[in-house]
């Protein structure tokens, strides 16, 4: 598990160097995945036809997703792009109340409230030697809301089919939405051997980490899976200030933490590990 959220906050750092875009990076990393997926599958790959167009939707606002959050990392700090993503599970949560009716609890609202004031906090730019902007974490925000749609709708296909099979789908259907948007930006294809190496090794380490990180929850509780996956930032903020020499700003730094502690309590009563995003 300790493994897995390293290699999660290794992404943020290879998204800014990747030798093509940010749609054309979200395209490749999803791409390359896809033959081992079916392999994996090879038995038994279709889905009824309603669980078809779910999951359609699903790959399309993963692809959202993706494409959103690899730009927001281009246009803002690390640590903002990482952080403000996931305050997805407080979105899902107010959109499972909004259609699904399901109760929100006192601590997901105090959590969620406490979210809020460190995301306001955050985008309140003092500068830093970062590159922090107010579009890019307008962006990170919008990953988040296309995350939880995603989740919302893949958590419920994978309680009812196979979740090998939905994933399969859901990673098709996420790279078919990205590859339009990638084929029209300036840099869709790698154009040396060592790109497409460092495209390879970036897909290596996304497979890798969710292979560590589904291995690591036999195991490990899932409520501490949860709180562990709140170090992906940290994590990716480090890397950044060593290898990028990105030091955030005070406020986006504060924010963070508050953002972070208000997640906390508002997951800390999940029990099926939705509210992590390994390997981003």
């Amino acid at each position: 598990m300790v493994f897995a959220v390293i290699l999660s906050g290794v992404g943020p750092v290879l998204v800014r160097d990747s030798p093509v875009d940010p749609a054309a990076t979200a395209f490749w990393r999803l791409f390359v995945g896809l033959p081992v997926a079916l392999y994996l599958i090879r038995r038994s790959i279709l889905l009824p036809r309603r669980a078809m167009f779910g999951v359609a939707v699903a790959g399309a606002l993963l692809s959202s997703d993706l494409m959103l959050w690899n730009t927001a990392l281009i246009k803002t700090t690390i640590l903002e792009a990482t952080i403000l993503v996931m305050v997805y599970p407080v979105i899902a949560a107010v959109a499972s109340y909004l259609i699904f009716k399901e109760r929100i609890t006192r601590r997901l609202a105090a959590g969620g409230g406490i979210a809020f004031l460190g995301l306001l906090l955050m985008v309140a730019h003092n500068g830093g030697s970062g590159t922090s902007s107010l579009e890019g974490d307008l962006l990170a925000i919008g990953a988040a809301f296309c995350y939880a749609g995603s989740l919302l709708i893949s958590a419920r296909l994978c309680r009812a089919y196979d979740t090998m099979i939905v994933s399969f789908w859901l990673m098709f259907f996420a790279s078919l939405t990205a590859l339009p948007f990638g084929l029209i930006e300036g840099r869709s294809v790698p154009q040396t051997p060592e790109g497409w190496g460092y495209i390879l090794f970036y897909a290596a380490i996304t497979l890798t980490g969710y292979i560590l990180f589904n291995r690591g929850l036999k195991t490990v509780p899932t409520g501490l899976a949860s709180l562990m996956g709140y170090a992906q930032p940290v994590v990716a903020t480090i890397l950044g200030v060593l290898v990028l020499k990105e030091v955030p700003s005070w406020n986006g730094i504060l924010g963070g933490i508050i953002i972070i502690l208000g997640l906390v309590l508002a997951t800390r009563e999940a029990d099926r590990g939705e509210a992590t995003k390994p390997a981003q």
